[in-house]
This record gives structure tokens, sequence and C-alpha cells, in this order.
């Protein structure tokens, strides 16, 4: 059906999608509440980046999670906020047609809710959320990795994020 709806850029492998819109305000509470540990517990060093602001960093790494959440059907058993890292803007195996795919799907999200998807991230998946990718992606064949690309924005108080995974092989490894 993704191959159908965005003219083959998935290249017949299978993708989980997920979207999130999360409020500024929660996250900020949390850091109030809570201080560094809540941002130890919820993002990675390299999640700090994703903006000089703190908090609108934080609530955009919750955001982008989320959907990843959403996507591996939830949070499994043995679950952890850093299954998900984030790499930055790098290549990987799926850039090709990853980043076409999210573009035919941003504007929809970004129409509906009024925010553009201007920032991109590319994520390793590890862990509980891997398996439980792999489970959905690749369930009885050999994959290496499950790779994630996502992009999101904000607008006052609200960040929305879009995402996708797939998983990957050995030979399609490319990770800098």
């Amino acid at each position: 059906m993704i191959d159908t709806l965005f003219g083959g850029v998935a290249g017949g492998r299978p993708v989980l999608f997920g979207v999130d819109i999360v409020d500024i305000s929660r996250v900020t509470r949390a850091i109030a509440y809570s201080g560094p540990a809540y941002l130890r517990h919820v993002t990675t060093p390299q999640e700090h980046g994703l903006h000089p602001d703190e908090e609108l960093a934080a609530a955009a790494s919750v955001a982008v999670k989320e959907c990843f959440i959403k996507a591996v059907g939830g949070r499994p058993p043995g679950f952890s906020w850093h299954d998900f890292r984030a790499l930055g803007d790098v290549d990987h195996a799926a850039r090709e047609w990853a980043g076409p795919l999210l573009a035919g799907a941003a504007p929809e999200v970004e129409k509906t809710t009024g925010i553009p998807l201007g920032n991109t991230m590319a994520y390793s998946v590890h862990g509980a959320s891997h398996a439980a990718a792999l489970t959905r992606l690749a369930p009885g064949r050999p994959a290496a990795d499950v790779v994630g690309e996502a992009r999101w924005g904000w607008a006052g108080d609200r960040v929305v994020a879009l995402a996708i995974l797939t998983a990957t092989t050995d030979e399609e490894q490319r990770w800098p």
C-alpha cells in the first residue's frame, strides 16, 4: 500500500510509521519537576542538539520517540527511551527512499496541524524496541539493523513529528 501511495519509493520493503503531537508545556513541567533526571531519562546527548532551547529539544525528542513507539506497536517489555538514538542528519541505508516517503507524507500532517516539518534526523533503534520492530518488519528473515528517519517542527506550544522505521540487511549497512 505504501508503494502505491508514494510511487514505489519504499522499494517493496515493509515500513512502520508514527505521528505524534507534544505540548511543549508538558515537557517544561516535567523538566521543572525532575530537572536533569528527566532529560537523562528521555533524551540522549545527541538529542540535546535538536534545538538550542533545551525544553524545545526535549519536546522534539519526546515527540519523535513517541512516533517510533507507535510504529513498533507500543512500549515492549524492557522498553527504554534510549532504545531510539538520534544520529544526526547522516546518510543511512534507507535514506534513498525514506526521505521521499516522509516528504510525501509530511504535507498532509502539515496541512492538518498547521505546523511545517522542517527538521530531519536519522535514528538507530536498539533494545526491546529493536526486537519489537523486527517482529513487525522482518518476521522470519535476518535483519542487521532497524533504521529510522524523522521530520519534526513546532509552532506555539506544540511539536509535531512524523517518523518511519524499516529493517535493513548487512549488505545495506552504510552507517558512518
